[in-house]
């Protein structure tokens, strides 16, 4: 019997840092798309409240373009329930999160987003 109860309390304490990474990912992805050429690109980034330059990340990717990166809007594919993203450009700034998980730019036109930033965080309340 102790030893059933003690297979028991190990398989949960296994278990606290799966459910403890749930809420607060290390990574989100976010899908960037152009409409008007079908061209899109995931990629993941980093949950830690840094800016990080969008040509970082998608500027060599489908959206690429003429040194710049070509979108009409932003999605939150994966993420965790608590997660905050932002991205800062010229044509105004998008806050994804859980409730709001695809946003477009400037109405659906194409944006260049050559000096744009992305930051992801997990706010502590």
């Amino acid at each position: 019997m102790k030893s059933a109860g003690l297979l028991s309390l190990t398989f949960l304490l296994s278990a606290v840092p799966a459910f403890a990474q749930w809420g607060n990912p290390q990574a989100v992805t976010i899908k960037l798309a152009n409409d008007h050429t079908g061209a899109w690109a995931n990629e993941a980034i980093p949950v830690d409240g840094r800016s990080y330059p969008i040509s970082a990340f998608w500027g060599n990717s489908a959206l690429s373009q003429n040194g710049g990166v070509s979108a009409t809007n932003a999605e939150l594919n994966s993420y965790g329930q608590n997660a905050h993203c932002n991205i800062e450009c010229s044509h105004g700034n998008l806050a994804l999160n859980a409730q709001t998980t695809y946003l477009s730019f400037e109405y659906g036109q194409v944006v260049n987003l050559k000096d744009a930033t992305v930051a992801c965080q997990v706010p502590h309340w």
